[in-house]
């Protein structure tokens, strides 16, 4: 097998590769905060001030007042952020280790659809950097928009950049925009790809 040419940056997906989550996990811990029904957790869940937390046009303010408005009690910024942050177990560590050593061989960074205060459920003095929150560009994935931002902010070429996601659509419209990428199924089916790339 032909080896592929190492790339210049690596940019990982958070939700779902460094960031394991259940989003019944977080049904749960509404419906126990709330004393709503699961229902009433979901409904909420599928309100759109999620997508515009995403994309930029609310903010923890707006969340703490729609999750006030919506349960018909006072929620804090603070409180409202913990309860989305709820959704996420245990970060994969190996990845995160595995990102670290990376940085040996090209900028490692993040590409995500979510707000910026996801950043508080990284490993203590982990980081990713640079670090592409939807929320922060104004665009979420697959949209062209996303990925023309992201290389506007790397600076490099399609070709440079290698692409680490879980979400099948993602990963196509990053291989259409020439970029390389991987969709993550596994910590050693991820490892053997990147072999492949002669990393780490």
């Amino acid at each position: 097998m032909t080896a592929r040419p190492a790339p210049a940056a690596v940019l990982f997906d958070l939700g779902g590769v460094l960031l394991p989550f259940d989003r019944e996990q977080r049904i749960a811990t509404l419906v126990e905060r709330f004393a709503c029904t699961t229902e009433a957790a979901r409904t909420f869940m599928a309100s759109d001030i999620h997508q515009r937390l995403d994309t930029g046009e609310a903010n923890e303010f707006d969340l703490a007042a729609a999750f006030s408005a919506y349960f018909g009690r006072h929620v804090s910024p603070v409180a409202a952020t913990d309860l989305v942050l709820s959704v996420f177990e245990t970060p994969n560590y190996e990845l995160w280790d595995l990102a670290d050593a990376l940085r040996e061989r090209a900028v490692v960074g993040g590409f995500s659809d979510n707000p910026a205060f996801v950043d508080a459920v990284f490993p203590m003095t982990a980081f990713l950097d640079p670090m592409f929150f939807s929320s922060r560009i104004g665009a979420c994935k697959p949209s062209p928009e996303a990925f023309a931002a992201v290389e506007a902010g790397l600076a490099m070429a399609p070709a440079e950049i290698l692409f680490i996601d879980d979400t099948a659509a993602n990963v196509e419209a990053a291989l259409a925009r020439g970029w390389d990428a991987i969709r993550y199924t596994s910590n050693d089916q991820l490892v053997a790809e990147l072999a492949e790339r002669g990393l780490p």
